[in-house]
């Protein structure tokens, strides 16, 4: 999925919109004297501190010892509304989350893997969907599923069929179906003939089984409540309620469409299909919800209402106080959520203790403007700052005394790109020539010289740069303004009376800009873009919202133009993004161009259905291919995320998956610091 973030001042473009699933390849970034001693994975830790660059060999100090506790400092780029991740889709979240919380799979930072957390393990089946009346045969091995329905006009159409799971071996005359799962309807191998199976779909069923030793984080009235398998099918069931506001998520959990108790700590969920992205839809992307908090037909809610309408069930999940003083299951626990700060403490009752930690205190402090944000690190406000401008960050301010002396410089990269957005909704937008014409308004290959210094790698499309998927082959729109001049003339659009200003039909291209406030880089890029404009016509007004105003007008789709970025892993689902179902006016979704293609929704669903990983990247270059031609988003650049960073503070290390960094690996390295101890058990 992906995860949407402001777009960074310097060659940085965060983020995760896309979504959770493989991350990219990329290997930490060396720091200035090259690669040395690195830890276990291969990865140079702390590769950008004045403390650990290589001598003359090559060979780099020894790390220095940690100390446990303190507090640190990390720079919020947007003060979300909440952190609860199912009704807020931004990246923001999810980096908060990855503290406080925790999923039943963990992506490895390193290797990618998806690794057991909060379940002990879980088990992959196939399904068998029976043709119309053979489930008689079957007794009760055969289970009622809603399946997709491919004979419907409606792409996303199920109907309601029976099925049998477990492991199939396909054979001349039809399939060798075993049981695997606890619980199984199947009791014993059988011989299922192909004249009784309409469709098989693979690793469509997925039997979690969870760890009995997980404590939620505590509330004012419940104390010591774990996880178990009601909490699960808690959080898949809250995106069937409509009005629950998750129409940025819904999607994905639409596909899953039965889910079982097997026993207290067992859950088994059923896919409409065979989908590639069913494992980390449930096991990384999913926020696993306290039932006893947000669940008012819990028994063990406090506010316990067994009556209640699926309107009032919704209000109180959407408003509920525990969304921004979140109620996790992660080694700290939200505290405080003010208006300028979220603060979290060490939680004694984490279930991983080799996985905690150094600090006790972790403060993510709100600072909108980058400016003001840089002002804060300087004077020690801040201990980490993701956002340093390109001007300072190859400029003085970083080579002053008054930056050396505390701080120190880095970056990495992510699978993050920018871009500006068109609502393909507005009557002036909505011609595909148009926004062609735009593309080859802009100079970009200058653009990218003077603000990025050949960092930044410009894209083409929806597909993340390091993907075997992307069109390499595929050039960006050239700058080449008379072409687009020409093409807008052509297209009925030119200056009817004198204005400056192109117009048709009575309507003048005057395009609004909409950027979130206090962010310079893209201040910086609707300049210059009102700049390139005007030199064919069209009027581009820039115009500031504060991010919960922004988010607010961009899921209205009350817009023209908006420069955000999203944060992308290797692969994601493109419904969010592209579908016609999440395009439609009265969708709440990521699809806020408002494209409605149906071509591009044939290849969306060929993606989700195909598990052969070749197969599926040549689908992707056409998906690519094609969103580039109608150009829905004047498509940016992948840079690196430019940061400052305390040197009290060691064990820095870039990683591929966002937020390019682990933060449970920092720790200080003297007992002078507050708070600080020898060891983690001596508070």
């Amino acid at each position: 999925m992906a995860y949407l973030t402001l777009q960074s001042p310097l060659p940085t473009l965060l983020l995760a919109t896309f979504m959770c699933g493989p991350a990219l390849a990329f290997a930490g970034v060396a720091g200035p004297g090259g690669p040395g001693s690195a830890a276990g994975d291969g990865i140079v830790v702390d590769s950008f501190h004045p403390g650990n660059q290589p001598d003359a060999s090559g060979a780099r100090p020894s790390a220095p010892e940690p100390v446990y506790g303190g507090r640190v400092i990390v720079h919020l780029s947007s003060m979300p509304e909440n952190i609860n991740y199912a009704i807020e889709n931004s990246a923001v979240t999810r980096r908060l989350l990855y503290e406080v919380h925790e999923s039943m799979l963990l992506q490895d930072w390193e290797t990618f893997e998806y690794v057991p957390s909060l379940v002990k393990k879980y088990e992959s089946e196939d399904m068998l969907v029976l043709k119309s009346g053979a489930e008689q045969k079957y007794g009760s091995a055969a289970v009622k599923v809603r399946v997709k329905d491919t004979q419907a006009e409606a792409d996303d159409a199920q109907k309601d069929a029976f099925v049998l799971y477990g492991e199939v071996a396909e054979g001349a005359g039809g399939y060798h179906l075993a049981p695997l799962s606890r619980g199984s309807a199947l009791k014993d191998a059988l011989e299922v003939p192909a004249e009784d199976v309409e469709s098989l779909h693979r690793g469509s069923v997925l039997t979690w089984y969870l760890r009995d030793d997980v404590v939620w984080h505590p509330t004012e009235s419940v104390t010591g409540h774990k996880l178990d398998a009601d909490d699960v099918l808690f959080s898949w069931r809250v995106y069937f309620n409509p009005k629950v506001d998750c129409d940025e998520k819904r999607f994905q959990y639409v596909k899953v469409t039965r889910g079982d108790k097997v026993d207290d700590l067992t859950v088994r969920f059923f896919f409409e299909n065979q989908y590639f992205k069913a494992i980390p839809t449930l096991g990384t992307d999913m926020t696993i919800l306290p039932s006893h908090v947000l669940n008012l037909l819990d028994p063990d809610n406090p506010d316990h209402d067994p009556e209640a309408s699926l309107d009032r069930q919704a209000k109180y999940f959407n408003d509920h106080p525990n969304n921004r003083v979140f109620i996790g299951l992660g080694p700290y626990r939200v505290t405080e959520f003010t208006q300028q700060w979220i603060q979290a403490e060490r939680f004694d009752e984490y279930f991983d203790q080799g996985n905690v930690g150094y600090f006790d205190t972790i403060r993510w402090r709100h600072i909108d403007n980058d400016n003001t944000s840089y002002t804060a690190l300087l004077n020690g406000e801040l201990d980490f700052f993701a956002r340093v401008k390109s001007e300072d960050y190859f400029g003085e301010a970083t080579q002053k005394p008054s930056f050396t002396g505390q701080f120190y410089k880095g970056y990495f990269y992510l699978g993050t790109y920018g871009y500006t957005g068109w609502n393909t909704l507005r009557p002036h937008l909505k011609e595909k020539v148009v926004r062609q014409a735009l593309a080859h308004c802009f100079d970009f290959e200058t653009y990218l010289a003077t603000n990025y210094r050949g960092l930044a790698r410009q894209i083409t499309g929806p597909v993340v740069y390091d993907s075997p998927a992307y069109p390499h082959d595929l050039k960006p729109f050239s700058y080449d303004p008379e072409l687009a001049e020409e093409m807008l003339e052509d297209a009925g659009w030119y200056d009817r009376n004198d204005n400056g200003v192109i117009d048709k039909d009575g309507v003048e291209l005057v395009i609004e800009f909409m950027m979130p406030s206090g962010n310079k880089a893209s201040e910086n890029l609707g300049q210059k873009m009102q700049e390139s404009f005007a030199e064919v016509g069209v009027k581009l007004n820039l115009v500031q919202y504060e991010w919960a105003t922004f988010l607010e007008r961009l899921k209205a789709r009350d817009f023209d133009g908006c420069n955000l970025a999203w944060v992308a892993p290797l692969e994601s689902d493109p419904e969010q993004l592209w579908h016609s179902k999440w395009g439609r006016p009265e969708a709440r979704g990521s699809n806020n161009s408002g494209v409605m293609e149906p071509e591009l929704d044939k290849l969306i669903r060929a993606i989700q259905k195909e598990i052969d990983v070749p197969t599926r990247m040549a689908i992707w270059d056409q998906l690519h291919r094609f969103v580039y031609d109608h150009q829905p988003y004047l498509f940016g650049f992948n840079v690196p995320s430019k940061f400052a960073m305390s040197k009290r503070i060691r064990g820095f290390k870039a990683v591929a998956l966002d937020p390019g960094y682990v933060l449970r690996d920092w720790y200080y390295t003297s007992l002078d610091e507050p708070g600080t101890r020898l060891t983690r058990e001596d508070k």
